[in-house]
């Protein structure tokens, strides 16, 4: 009867997930997005930008084509020039041009990043659009993802697309996951017993856990009404493309002639040319770009291995090899002193056992001081162990012997030196090389100078490439982690390095990294629910006259731009309410964070400022599970714990007190803070 249950249960759990598979199955196929058909060739453009196309016309999804077209577009509306300087569509540059008139609201989003991944990599305002390739796979995936989410955003935006599948959905596919494992659960019970309740209980929970992060797992857009429109009418636009059958060889500095159209070609794939030119992806890691010497030229790479004796800084690989040649001649000297003095009679009973304890206690000694010059480390406890362990079995045999006699060593018992000599010997003279080379290396180490062209960390490794000048093909060399944590590629650096290990000594800055970063400044990467990368765009506050992005990115500053935190609460205001002194500190003004500390030096209250896009995402972060509070002028504040955070129109404050302060004044404070806080900028 039990084994009836059993198999009733397990039929019914494998049924029910099996449905419930079915059903996850069943909303992937429905709510895929539908064909479109084009409705016919045509030359007129829509206001979408190429992106967006690529996005519409790639089934409801951005492809890597999308960032290129976005490039040609920037070049088309005159935010950059691609120039040929040559007969190869390769040997194109890219040129920044320090003057746009291009409005700051025009540049959407993923417009911005594609443009700040150019401005952050030129050097002079120039690179060729080899040098587009740019971070490790894990930062370009990174980058692409807020790229694709700002992509998908838009389209939402002008109501071109929507989620694929709504929120009532997964919630039901949540809810039916609750049937499987729940039979999993009595299943689990029915061959445990009644005392596996607990265990049962937990498969249950697992069950349903691997359900909801299936389920959590169906995201994706698909078409509107008006999205279909716009997909048919782009659609056609590519087959009136399509019928110029030069389009398709057109290389990126076509975009003078041809002007949008080139990008639209791309965004639909028709100018498969100018796409195969423009490598926007991760980097090449046995290639690199230089600008040391004079103008950019391409490196190969090599990555030179990375022994412990490289990474080791040489004296302590001296120290090292000292210790272990001075254990290893140890070991020699006993079997060369029992070469020389050969046992050629062993008597029982032995008549002197404290002579022979004496004995004893010294090669134990012996032994354990060459393990300490092997290892390092003193073993005082074992060596008590040893020593104390070693007597009483000695005692203890000697004392219960009960015969006497003789024993003579046979001649072969020579051969019992050999395994120390064979183990010993080459390790003596491994350390003895060591020691040589250490020394060498540390009396020839020389200083050279040039550019860092790539830092790549892997399996715990971090290589450091330096391009000296008027090479073709540089070694990237291991590096402590020490060194190699402050290096940031197209720096200019002096790197003290040994010719013989090879270890790198010191490594001092020339000249500043001219490259930025693959976001822009002001440009924050929010943990999502799903745990990916988000970015969204900050606006400008007040203050910022001085701490704006540089002359290339003059025409979208208000897009970038934070506040000076100290604008709203100013140190004198913040010391009278608190009742404490207090003094400015660090201040980051691409983070729009600025810290007051106490007299003493420690950090008292951090204020954050943000605008528009940064500043609604700010408030939605740390609003969650916070109490509404009234806060003078502000549209709206929260209190929660140790931190407050306000709006006012579109800027959005946060502020931070330490854990064992007094929060009691953190509504004065927003108070003070909301009075001066200014209304939304136009």
């Amino acid at each position: 009867m039990t084994w009836t249950w059993t198999w009733l249960v397990a039929a019914a759990t494998l049924v029910s997930a099996l449905l419930w598979l079915a059903a996850v199955g069943w909303a992937v196929v429905a709510h895929r997005p539908a064909s479109v058909a084009a409705d016919g060739p045509t030359m007129e453009l829509r206001p979408e930008p190429p992106a967006l196309v690529e996005f519409l016309t790639g089934g409801w999804e951005a492809g890597r084509g999308a960032p290129r077209a976005t490039l040609l577009d920037l070049a088309a509306r005159g935010l950059i020039a691609l120039e040929q300087t040559g007969p190869d569509p390769r040997h194109t540059l890219v040129r920044i041009r320090p003057a746009r008139e291009e409005p700051a609201g025009d540049l959407l989003p993923y417009e911005a990043l594609v443009l700040a991944r150019v401005t952050a990599l030129a050097s002079g305002g120039v690179l060729p659009v080899g040098a587009l390739a740019r971070g490790t796979e894990e930062e370009d995936r990174g980058w692409w993802r807020a790229f694709g989410r700002a992509v998908a955003a838009d389209a939402r935006a002008r109501g071109l697309a929507e989620d694929r599948y709504p929120a009532r959905l997964k919630a039901g596919l949540t809810l039916a996951a609750v049937l499987p494992a729940a039979l999993a659960a009595v299943l689990f019970l029915s061959l445990a017993g009644a005392g596996g309740w607990f265990m049962s209980l937990g498969v249950g929970l697992v069950v349903w856990f691997f359900g909801t992060l299936l389920v959590s797992r169906l995201t994706g857009e698909r078409e509107t009404p008006a999205g279909v429109e716009a997909c048919a009418h782009w659609l056609g636009v590519r087959e009136w493309l399509a019928r110029d059958e030069s389009f398709t060889g057109l290389p990126p500095a076509a975009v003078t002639l041809w002007d949008r159209y080139l990008a639209y070609g791309a965004a639909t794939g028709v100018a498969r040319s100018a796409l195969a030119v423009l490598p926007l992806g991760p980097r090449d890691e046995r290639r690199a770009w230089s600008t040391y010497g004079g103008g950019w030229h391409e490196v190969r790479l090599r990555y030179a291995p990375a022994p412990a004796r490289t990474l080791r800084p040489p004296r302590e690989s001296v120290r090292l090899a000292l210790r272990r040649i001075g254990s290893a001649s140890i070991v020699l000297l006993l079997v060369a002193w029992w070469h020389t003095h050969p046992p050629t009679v062993i008597r029982l009973p032995v008549a002197n056992i404290a002579l022979l304890v004496v004995e004893l206690l010294l090669l134990i000694g012996v032994l354990m001081g060459s393990r300490w010059l092997w290892t390092g480390r003193r073993p005082v406890i074992p060596l008590a162990a040893y020593v104390y362990g070693g007597l009483l079995a000695f005692v203890g045999f000697t004392g219960g012997l009960r015969v006497s006699g003789e024993w003579a060593v046979p001649p072969q018992a020579v051969w019992a030196q050999l395994p120390p000599v064979l183990i010993t010997g080459p390790a003596l003279l491994g350390y003895l090389f060591l020691l040589a080379t250490a020394l060498l290396d540390l009396s020839r180490r020389a200083w050279s100078e040039g550019e860092v062209v790539r830092l790549r960390t892997g399996k715990g490794l971090h290589h450091l490439a330096l391009d000296p000048g008027g090479r073709t093909a540089v070694t990237a060399w291991p590096v402590r982690p020490g060194l190699y944590g402050a290096l940031r590629e197209g720096a200019v650096v002096r790197v003290l390095r040994g010719p013989v290990l090879g270890h790198v000594y010191e490594v001092v800055l020339v000249t500043p990294s001219p490259q930025g970063e693959l976001f822009p400044a002001g440009y924050a990467q929010d943990e999502t629910a799903d745990g990916e990368a988000n970015g969204e765009p900050a606006g400008y506050g007040p203050g910022d006259e001085d701490t704006g992005p540089p002359a290339p990115w003059a025409g979208v500053a208000t897009l970038f731009a934070r506040g000076d935190p100290k604008e709203f609460l100013p140190l004198a205001e913040a010391a009278r309410i608190v009742g404490t002194e207090l003094r400015e500190a660090e201040y980051s003004p691409h983070l729009g964070i600025r810290t007051y500390d106490t007299a003493d030096g420690e950090a008292f209250l951090l204020l954050q400022t943000a605008s528009r896009a940064l500043g609604r995402r700010l408030l939605a972060t740390h609003k969650r599970r916070a109490t509404p509070v009234g806060a003078g002028a502000a549209d709206e504040a929260y209190l929660r714990g140790r931190r407050v955070v306000l709006r006012c129109g579109d800027h959005v404050l946060m502020l931070q007190l330490p854990f064992d302060s007094d929060h009691s004044v953190l509504p004065a404070l927003a108070e003070a803070a909301a009075r001066r806080m200014v209304s939304p900028s136009p």
